[in-house]
């Protein structure tokens, strides 16, 4: 027995090989903004570099795809929340590891609620960091020189661009854990399989991704509530 229940069970990488137009699992060089951390983490597959995964070479250039199946009705409705900080994180990455390498940033809406504005707008002092409004038509491979080459809406020209670069990470979106599965009778989800906890029943609190999508200080402030919650919970239901 119990005398409450926290549910913390995180977020999934949504699947980008579902969005057919990017060439995820397709190109090898399109990767995922989870894939680009462990390249870029000391401990990972290339200690810390940021190379291609076709041929190991040096990253020149990158375009960075914002909402990659977030806020699309055919994919997830919603927004994930952590995508644009996580790609100006990258692109930051990106130049720190190369000092010649160029970022390219689309994006439907640049999110960074918060003293987050002050975060995007150092990143994007930099000169060899740029940022488009505009989706991504497609994505495909130059034969010949092995590059992928990028097409996309210029919204705020009303024009049309095409990028060659070396690599391109997809921002995709955040999938609650409870997608793949929910204790029956536990918990009510809502049409995303997040908990609802207003239908929810009495002593089970949900925390962070569960709840929401949301980054890491939202989701520790979460678990603090919940928590509290669940202990005032016991400590009510001894005093019965």
């Amino acid at each position: 027995k119990a005398g409450a229940i926290i549910i913390a069970t995180g977020w999934d990488p949504y699947d980008a090989a579902r969005i057919d137009n990017l060439g995820f699992g397709k190109y090898p060089d399109v990767i995922t903004n989870v894939m680009l951390e462990r390249l870029a983490a000391p401990s990972g597959p290339t200690k810390g570099k940021i190379l291609r995964p076709s041929d190991g070479r040096e990253v020149e250039s990158a375009v960075f795809i914002q909402c990659a199946g977030s806020r699309d009705q055919n994919h997830l409705s919603y927004c994930s929340g952590i995508c644009c900080l996580a790609s100006l994180k990258e692109a930051a990455y990106l130049r720190e590891r190369n000092p010649n390498a160029r970022a390219h940033i689309f994006y439907i809406d640049l999110r960074t609620p918060g003293t987050y504005e002050f975060f995007q707008k150092k990143v994007l002092s930099d000169e060899h960091i740029t940022i488009m409004k505009g989706k991504v038509a497609r994505v495909t491979e130059d034969p010949a020189t092995r590059r992928l080459v990028v097409e996309a809406e210029d919204i705020l020209s009303a024009g049309k661009t095409r990028l060659a670069v070396d690599l391109v990470v997809l921002a995709s979106g955040m999938v609650p854990s409870l997608a793949r599965g929910a204790p029956a009778g536990l918990v009510a989800l809502d049409g995303d399989h997040f908990v609802l906890a207003a239908q929810t029943g009495e002593g089970i609190f949900a925390a962070g991704c569960a709840r929401a999508p949301v980054d890491v200080a939202a989701s520790v402030q979460d678990a603090t509530a919940a928590a509290a919650l669940a202990i005032e919970t016991i400590h009510t239901a001894a005093k019965r």
